[in-house]
């Protein structure tokens, strides 16, 4: 009878450990929107805001709007040394990191000369 009850509880708390990693595992929308973002700015808009990033590691190219408040860290630059650089610090060729957001209502977009980019928005 002690027995049984035993394997009773190790195979109800298997299936429940079992369960909650799977829980724990599976991804969140919010934090799955999320990424980081390392490379060189081919070309900055001042007008609109924006940046052309190309990733150090993949090889893909960004489109990041960088709104007031966002946060960012130039890593490679004239200005790398800056605690809490601002847009107007950024220069052509510098190496920034930062943390984007995709945007939800498009996340693909084409450049006038015909490149693919992945068009994301700057967080804190």
């Amino acid at each position: 009878m002690e027995r049984t009850t035993r394997s009773k509880v190790a195979f109800a708390l298997t299936v429940l450990i079992t369960l909650a990693s799977l829980a724990m595992a599976a991804p969140k929308t919010e934090r799955s929107s999320r990424i980081t973002i390392e490379g060189r700015v081919l070309q900055i808009n001042a007008a609109a805001r924006t940046l052309l990033v190309t990733d150090q590691w993949s090889k893909k190219l960004y489109l990041v709007t960088v709104p007031k408040e966002a946060g960012f860290k130039i890593t490679f630059g004239m200005n790398a040394n800056y605690g809490d650089p601002q847009f107007s610090d950024v220069r052509r060729n510098d190496r920034v990191r930062m943390r984007c957001t995709r945007n939800k209502e498009e996340h693909l977009s084409r450049l006038s000369d015909g490149r693919e980019v992945v068009v994301l928005t700057a967080v804190n």
